[in-house]
């Protein structure tokens, strides 16, 4: 990042600033100025989705600050700035279980004061992805897999990777059909559209350096990808994050966890079942090396496999 201009901390009211990698902190070290890839819809979203939260007994975010002009972003030179709070705690342990779970309480609480947001003015906010059935797009990839595996078949000789695929494919393709069996009879379409309708935020990025810890209370920061969906699907990525090198904990450990909080419905806990029973990272991975056009190193996409393997086999499916 080249030298803030100056328009910009006098927009912001900011007397003086000092370069951090990726970012400017204000010399009282309360506030950070960063740019932003988001256009003024977006960004007044993402200001009114953390006010709503504030008010709704959530306050422990990187809230934005308004310029003295009352937006939540300045340009300067064909680039958009926004300030908002410098949460600088240390980074949540994934590890530590009872931090984990610690975690999941407070994503639940974000959760429920992230709901029926009414946004104003200019703000927009993008939707995730059109409601389908995930059942529907459980047997659609099952069945890629299929066509893979009758593919290889067919060759005289075979990969690093096709002979870990062939080996795999069988308990795979088992995971993909019973999430799509769980999957068949829940309202999961009915309870994408509710959350569409009722303006319901996921964070949609989850990860360790987003959600920062001090004197036991979890702030949740970056809120750049959020975005109007389920809920469940911010849980779902933040078990699978967490499951990733870690040590194997209980699903049904993580469910009452977030429940003490925002209690999950019998047939939402079946979704998100279904949800991490799909070998996401494994369909994934065979994607990239069979189906999409893309330069990779047929070692190192074996090298992948070989992680993705050794990870899932440690946890309970």
């Amino acid at each position: 990042m080249s030298g803030l201009h100056h328009s910009v901390t006098t927009a912001f009211g900011v007397s003086g600033i000092v370069k951090e990698k990726g970012y400017y902190k204000t010399t009282d070290g309360t506030r950070m100025i960063r740019k932003t890839k988001d256009g003024r819809g977006q960004t007044w979203a993402r200001y009114q989705i953390a006010e709503h939260c504030c008010k709704n007994g959530y306050p422990w975010l990187d809230r934005y600050h308004l310029s003295k002009s009352g937006h939540p972003y300045v340009f300067a030179e064909g680039e958009s700035y926004i300030m908002t709070d410098l949460i600088n705690y240390r980074e949540a342990d994934f590890s530590d279980s009872q931090e984990f779970l610690a975690v999941v309480k407070a994503m639940a609480h974000w959760h429920n004061c992230a709901r029926n947001i009414t946004f104003s003015g200019e703000a927009s906010l993008h939707k995730g992805r059109p409601p389908i059935s995930l059942a529907e797009t459980f047997k659609i990839q099952g069945e890629a897999l299929d066509t893979i595996r009758k593919r290889i078949r067919k060759q005289s000789q075979l990969s690093d990777f096709d002979v870990l695929f062939v080996k795999h494919y069988p308990s795979y393709r088992e995971r993909i059909q019973k999430a799509q069996q769980l999957l068949e009879n829940t309202g999961y379409i009915r309870r994408c559209y509710k959350a569409r309708q009722m303006n319901h935020i996921c964070h949609g990025g989850l990860k360790e350096d987003c959600l920062r810890i001090c004197n036991n209370q979890v702030y949740i920061t970056k809120l750049d990808q959020a975005i109007i969906d389920y809920q469940i699907n911010d849980l779902c990525a933040l078990i699978r994050r967490r499951e990733k090198g870690q040590k194997i904990m209980e699903h049904s450990q993580i469910i009452e966890a977030y429940s003490q909080v925002t209690p999950l419905e019998q047939e939402e806990e079946v979704i998100l079942e279904a949800m991490l029973l799909y070998p996401a990272a494994f369909v994934k991975i065979v994607s990239e090396y069979y189906q999409k056009k893309r330069k990779w190193i047929p070692v190192a996409m074996a090298n992948k496999m070989k992680e993705i393997l050794a990870n899932e086999s440690s946890q309970n499916f």
